[in-house]
């Protein structure tokens, strides 16, 4: 579990809008066309892109995303530095998605195949985690990533004819393994589901392009800021139950919160900071009711934080809820120099 050192509810929220796919990236609105769209599985709860390309423009963007980064993909992208990859320079795009653990089947067994030497076992035990896979985008050199795994003798696995690459052991369920499906596209992830991703080339899977509910999410958020990103009711409901554990203590807001359908982010940069939160309510009463609930929520918290963190009281200052319709929307605007500040005091830090 992510444990958040986090300000109050409005650094919740910009972290959440700014880094949720766990790499901080700002750019210009970006549209995703479906054909990347339609290389992801049908059954993630969560997804989103990213435009990196002029995201390193911004003279805070480094510091932000050492704060943002999680540990482990930060190893990871040191990892890949070592292999003669250069994500700032060659990578232009990113998307992800992500799928909450299948509940285990007692009667499948489970058991872990033995591994040869330099490669993964050959009946890689199912992760119970979190599944995450994305796809870069941008401009790659897929030899050079060949020749030093093979120079090195590491661990990779071959699928259906692509070279998947093992971050770690190659035997641990939780590694992550990334592949080139040409000298443009890396997808990256945890195994299954970038097996999935290469099943869904062959034909053999449908595609997230199947998935109605979480595709309309999508096309409501599409194009409409700098990093957009969808999320389906589980997601919707267990990120607002993290980021704002305080609202669910308001009497009558928690079956409100459950009621929550699904939610949409989107930020816009150029200057600073705006980014809006979307859950969709079950009705407008739901809509209005959770949004006076978070009105006065924050009223209390800026009242706290403004004691020791006037930079954070001024990011509260700057985050607005109302209701329009049966959505419920939370907006948070920040200016350049305020954004900075705010980097200045790690309020976006965490720990993973």
């Amino acid at each position: 579990m992510i444990s958040r050192r986090l300000a109050g509810p409005c650094a919740a929220l910009v972290f959440l809008v700014v880094a949720l796919g766990g790499v901080g990236r700002l750019a210009h609105a970006g549209t995703l066309s479906s054909s990347v769209l339609g290389m992801f599985p049908k059954n993630v709860g969560e997804i989103g892109y990213a435009d990196l390309k002029t995201a390193r423009q911004a003279d805070w963007f480094a510091q932000f995303e050492s704060q943002v980064l999680p540990t482990r993909f930060s190893h990871f992208e040191r990892y890949l530095v070592s292999a003669g990859m250069d994500l700032h320079k060659q990578v232009e795009e990113i998307v992800w998605a992500a799928a909450a653990p299948q509940r285990p089947d007692a009667s499948a067994g489970g058991s872990v195949g033995n591994a040869a030497p330099g490669g993964p076992p050959n009946q890689p035990q199912k992760f119970s985690g979190e599944e995450v896979v994305g796809i870069a985008l941008g401009s790659f050199q897929p030899d050079v990533i060949d020749s030093f795994f093979k120079n090195q003798k590491l661990p990779t696995a071959t699928v259906r004819g692509y070279t998947l690459y093992a971050f770690g052991s190659g035997t641990s369920p939780g590694d992550l393994y990334f592949f080139f499906f040409d000298s443009n596209t890396l997808a990256f992830g945890h195994r299954e589901p970038l097996e999935a991703l290469i099943d869904i080339r062959f034909g053999d899977a449908e595609s997230f392009l199947a998935n109605d509910t979480l595709n309309n999410l999508v096309s409501e958020v599409n194009g409409q800021g700098t990093l957009w990103a969808a999320l389906d009711k589980t997601y919707a409901q267990e990120t607002i139950g993290r980021l704002l554990p305080d609202l669910a203590q308001f009497p009558g807001a928690q079956p409100l919160l459950g009621r929550i359908s699904g939610m949409t982010i989107a930020v816009q940069t150029d200057p600073g900071v705006d980014a809006q939160i979307t859950p969709h309510c079950a009705t407008t009463d739901d809509a209005l009711t959770l949004a006076q609930l978070l009105q006065a929520g924050l009223l209390y918290k800026r009242y706290q934080v403004n004691q020791y963190n006037a930079d954070m009281a001024k990011a509260i200052d700057a985050t607005s809820v109302s209701a329009d319709g049966d959505h419920l929307k939370i907006r948070t605007q920040l200016t350049n120099d305020l954004l900075t500040a705010l980097l200045r005091s790690n309020a976006f830090s965490f720990q993973m």
